[in-house]
């Protein structure tokens, strides 16, 4: 009896269990619509896209030279950075030089001042020689002085002028002189500041740097070198049927993957023949200063083109277009959300987006996504719209 009462209640809980197994099967049964995500079919503008691989170049290079050889007291930049123009590079000991440019100045300046002087000086000597000759020469035109005399008063200016012109000479050739030795000195101190400090000629990154602190630096090598960052550009070559299409001017896209950056770009000079080796027609582009300071001379770039612009068109996201046997078709729903498919035309390929040239004039509800598990006069779920109510 206790066997059977035991048996009994196992079936009952078994029936319980599939009865419950059964409401929940049925629960969970899935909802026979499919479900998709739509947007409104727009209006707008599109342009064909061309990317290509291209390289950064900078625009110049200009490599720090100093011509004394003298010890480094401190350096301050390192390979990479980047710097202004007129920005201390490193720190030299030139106490010895600029005492000798010094020396030199005031030597400089002395004779500058003996010349002045001494021009002065000489040239009222020979004023004052003139006018006796003059007074001489009247007194002689009345027969008051002989023809000795006036000779005598011609040969005191003759006299003053050449003393005159030979001092002056000799103070030329000593100025000439000291000035031939301060611009040596101050040749030598080029692209150094008045604390011994070696500054940057031009912004940009270093690329090489020589000095060394304690070291010595020497006429024969350059203390730095420095690739401007003012005017980098990016060269690529293009194929011939692209660049009939590209216009000087034109904005294109750049993405330098090594320096992380991204920006517009604009073409700066179209080149009319083919390089011999590679067949494709050169293009630069110049790169905008905010975005310049971030790139290095042989960074790879990809550059986007934009060509045969069209206005006030249908387009819609690319992957909304499906391909049969007989041509391209898209799927859009009506207000009670039943598919209908829709064969199409397109045109131009943008980015994400394609031109649609025939079948849709806009406005329409398209299927972007889930479009694939429709069919003409399927019922549909939407789950995500972006269609204005």
């Amino acid at each position: 009896m206790k066997k059977q009462i035991i048996s009994l209640c196992l079936a009952a809980a078994f029936l319980f269990l599939l009865a419950g197994c059964g409401e929940k099967e049925e629960s969970e049964a899935e909802d026979p619509t499919t479900a998709v995500e739509v947007a409104a079919v727009s209006r707008g503008s599109i342009a064909a896209e061309s990317t290509v691989s291209g390289q950064v170049v900078s625009g110049g290079q200009e490599s720090v030279y100093v011509a004394l050889s003298v010890r480094c007291t401190d350096v301050y930049v390192e390979v990479g950075d980047t710097v202004s123009a007129g920005q201390a590079l490193c720190a030299l000991d030139i106490s010895a030089t600029k005492a000798n440019y010094d020396t030199a100045a005031l030597s400089y300046n002395k004779a500058k001042a003996s010349y002045d002087s001494q021009s002065a000086l000489l040239s009222q000597q020979v004023t004052q020689a003139q006018e006796k000759l003059a007074s001489i020469q009247e007194l002689f035109q009345i027969g008051l002085v002989s023809q000795t005399e006036v000779d005598s008063a011609q040969a005191a200016v003759d006299s003053a002028k050449a003393t005159m012109d030979s001092t002056l000479d000799q103070l030329e050739i000593s100025i000439q002189n000291y000035k031939s030795t301060l611009e040596q000195l101050e040749s030598s101190l080029a692209n150094i500041d008045s604390d011994g400090k070696v500054t940057a000629p031009i912004a940009g990154t270093v690329v090489s740097l020589t000095a060394v602190k304690n070291g010595f630096v020497s006429p024969s090598a350059p203390v730095a070198s420095i690739e401007s960052t003012a005017n980098m550009e990016i060269q690529v070559g293009v194929a011939e049927s692209l660049v009939g299409k590209l216009q000087k001017g034109s904005q294109v896209s750049v993405t330098v993957d090594a320096a992380q950056a991204s920006f517009q770009g604009t073409i700066q000079n179209l080149v009319s023949s083919p390089n011999a080796t590679t067949h494709l027609y050169p293009v630069t582009i110049q790169v905008p200063a905010s975005a310049a300071k971030e790139l290095l001379s042989g960074m790879f770039a990809q550059v986007t083109f934009y060509t045969d612009t069209q206005n006030d068109v249908v387009i819609v996201p690319t992957e909304a277009i499906q391909t049969g046997m007989d041509g391209q078709y898209v799927y859009t729903l009506d207000e009670n959300s039943i598919a209908h498919r829709v064969a199409v035309e397109t045109g131009l390929v943008g980015d994400g987006v394609t031109e649609i040239t025939a079948g849709l004039s806009g406005g329409e509800t398209l299927v972007t996504v889930g479009q694939f598990y429709l069919s003409d006069g399927a019922q549909a779920r939407v789950v995500s719209s972006e269609v204005a109510p």
